[in-house]
């Protein structure tokens, strides 16, 4: 199981991460850094510790909790506040109470700010730094000169002048408010350290904003307003590029884009602020995240550059989309399913030669075939005669049904009904703007109403041919509208079987094509038992002759997902009725978890004796370190460097599921026990092979196993 936590790595999180969070990180290492660059001035690191300690303090008295101090949210706020009143310092009110007003109010705003955005589903970002900063300083004005916050700007002694002399560096050391070559030589290695394309985006944001300053202020000398604009400019980059949107060419050029908004933001409430004499500090910044953020809400679609859910490092986020969208496409990791049940043959695809033309090219026919591959039996003069005449018709997804036509009477064979072109139909809503359509019904067939919810295999209505349909079919289409005859647009099918001669493939993202032969998946119930991975369930995994072992326990967070977790890693999972899929693993090298991703990403729960499949994998999983930090920063650019494709194929066996799996450089075994005790897995990638064991276990067994 999981050892608590070390307290020492409690206390190095609550003192470290406020500063990492500057520029964006949660990496210990990075948060040292960033104190290292602050400690240039030796009384301004310790007055920003006295902050975190006071912030750390409050949030613990106030009932926020231990994680809230760990994730050094408020610590970081209050580590800005301090910096600020230092740098812009208001020439009164003593040092030591104003740090401690400034960590009170950062608790306090940080607290307020996000209860009130989560309503926008809007970050707050560094506005409760703002606001903190804006009421210590208004109130230092009121109180006599006993002090200066001034006095902590001091250099370290020991610096030599050189390095303090001003020079390009400055940029980078803007993000702590100071200067020197120290200084921006470490918050450098702190953005290098944390994330590569974060590096990459500082550096976009900084060029942008000395350029635009060399456009708009040539000749004018370097001040504190092109300091707060190149502050400003940079965490615009940071925020935008690599955190609220995926790495990718798009997302670089709308970081520049907003690295430059935020730095004529800066510049115009210069002089506004600076009739109040308050400073301007980071609300460019957010001014501009929430335009971005809110102005892309009102695309017509998530894509160039695609939004995303924050992760620690954008290296991360690009990861993740990119395994999502190469294996599960654009919308969703499973699409619709076939409306039928059984084996149909494709009578007419898309852009078929009959009648999916034009707006409604995007179509497709379904019939039944006999075992030597006639649509009929006899003479195929009666509606009877058809093999699919009558058959049940099935809901392809989850939805509520939008529209029902019916008493059209089915045609004779050879006769069309052109008056009612659609016959018998059902339209079924899955969500905004988007409409399933099963056309050309039996008559008298139809089992559901206007506004039923619908599940995904339930039964609608059965195959008949009213309407446009010369011979009993299916016609099936996609569209944006519940009008029948609307266009249709373009989709495709999970859980495929495709028949090749006498093997069955399995499609995820299948447009089946005219003259194919296609069934959904069967569940097999006893495979989906064998691989029901239920919360609270937990595994061994061993390596060799018990020479590494890891313990994971199946857990699911508050969205609901799934995961295999461990102290070393995270592998994301689901299950659903008709098959098991490894979604993606997240975490250190040395994981085992990363293995079962490899040796079966995805176990369709159908009874074939033999299937086959393809999945596309990330490169990442096998690269050395070394080499995923320059991987990162390529793939950025070129998305398919970072592809492999595996081939799978799933055989049974006594008592057991064999999947074997194929890429370039490697091959994999896994034998999956039917009984779910245990699966044996072997990877061998370029002649080093690694066997695996995993085998279930009671809550409480393995304790003292390797973490």
């Amino acid at each position: 199981m999981a050892a608590q936590e070390p307290r020492w790595r409690a206390v190095a999180k609550t003192i470290l991460r406020p500063y990492g969070q500057i520029v964006f990180s949660r990496d210990l290492a990075v948060g040292l850094l960033v104190m290292a660059a602050i400690g240039c001035t030796p009384w301004l690191l310790l007055a920003t510790l006295g902050a975190v300690a006071a912030a750390t303090l409050g949030t613990l008295l106030f009932g926020l909790g231990g994680r809230a101090v760990r994730e050094g949210g408020v610590g970081c706020i209050a580590v800005l506040t301090t910096l600020a009143l230092a740098v812009f310092s208001p020439g009164s009110g003593p040092p030591v109470a104003l740090v401690l007003f400034g960590a009170l109010f950062s608790l306090l705003f940080a607290a307020s700010f996000q209860a009130v955005f989560a309503n926008v589903a809007l970050p707050t970002h560094s506005l409760p730094f703002v606001a903190a900063t804006w009421v210590v300083h208004l109130a230092a004005r009121a109180m006599p000169e006993s002090g200066s916050m001034a006095i902590l700007t001091e250099p370290a002694a020991f610096l030599p002048q050189v390095w303090l002399a001003p020079s390009w560096l400055d940029v980078p050391a803007a993000l702590v408010f100071g200067q020197g070559k120290v200084t921006g030589i470490l918050i450098m290695a702190a953005l290098l350290v944390h994330s590569r394309i974060g590096f990459l985006l500082a550096a976009v944001g900084g060029l942008v904003v000395a350029g635009l300053r060399l456009w708009l202020r040539d000749g004018s000398p370097w001040s504190l307003m092109d300091i707060t604009a190149v502050f400003n400019g940079v965490l615009a980059a940071l925020a935008i590029g690599g955190v609220w949107f995926v790495p990718q060419p798009s997302s670089l050029l709308l970081a520049a884009v907003s690295a430059a908004a935020s730095a004529l933001v800066s510049y115009a409430l210069f002089p506004v602020l600076g009739a109040w004499s308050l400073p301007v500090i980071s609300l460019p910044f957010v001014v501009t995240v929430h335009l971005v953020l809110t102005a892309a809400r009102m695309r017509q679609h998530d894509r160039w550059p695609r939004s995303t859910v924050p992760a620690h490092r954008p290296e991360e986020a690009l990861s993740h989309h990119l395994v999502r969208m190469r294996r599960f496409g654009n919308l969703a990791w499973l699409p619709f399913r076939l409306p039928f049940r059984g084996e149909w043959f494709v009578s007419q695809g898309h852009d078929g030669a009959h009648t999916h033309q034009g707006l409604w090219r995007h179509g497709l026919d379904f019939e039944g075939r006999t075992a030597n591959g006639k649509a009929h039996q006899g003479e195929g003069k009666e509606l009877r005669d058809y093999v699919c005449y009558g058959l049940p018709v099935v809901a392809a997804g989850a939805g509520t049904v939008a529209l029902v036509e019916e008493g059209v009477p089915d045609n004779p064979i050879g006769e069309i009904n052109t008056q009612d072109n659609w016959g018998n139909a059902v339209v079924i809503q899955h969500g905004a703007n988007l409409f399933s359509v099963c056309a050309h019904l039996q008559t008298k067939s139809i089992r559901v109403k206007v506004g039923d919810v619908v599940t995904p295999g339930m039964e609608i209505g059965r195959c008949g041919s009213s309407g446009r349909s010369p011979i009993p079919h299916l016609h099936f289409q996609i569209q944006r509208s519940k009008l029948l005859g609307s266009p249709t647009i373009a989709f495709d099918f999970g859980d495929v079987m495709v028949r090749r001669g006498d093997d069955l493939e399995i499609g995820t993202h299948t447009v089946p094509s005219e003259g194919a032969f296609v069934r959904p998946v069967q569940r097999d119930d006893v495979l989906a038992r064998a691989l029901s991975w239920s919360p609270g369930m937990q595994f061994e995994l061993t390596r060799g002759d018990h020479e590494d072992s890891e313990i994971a326990k199946v857990e699911v967070d508050l969205r609901g997902t799934r995961s295999l977790h461990s102290p070393r890693g995270r592998l994301v999972f689901d299950a659903y009725d008709n098959g098991l899929v490894l979604v993606d693993y997240s975490g250190g090298a040395k994981s085992l978890l990363r293995y079962l991703l490899l040796a079966f990403a995805r176990l369709p729960f159908d009874p074939s004796p033999r299937l086959s499949w393809t999945d596309t994998l990330s490169r990442r999983l096998f690269m050395p370190r070394w080499r995923r930090t320059l991987a990162d920063l390529w793939i950025v650019l070129v998305p398919e460097f970072g592809k492999l494709d595996v081939s799978y194929t799933m055989r049974r066996e006594a008592g057991s599921v064999l999947v074997e799996g194929k890429a370039e450089t490697w091959h994999s075994s896994a034998q999956l026990s039917l009984d779910g005790k245990a699966y044996t897995i072997q990877i061998d990638n370029r002649g080093v092979r690694t066997a695996i064991v995993m085998k279930k276990i009671d809550a409480g067994y393995g304790k003292d196993a390797k973490a």
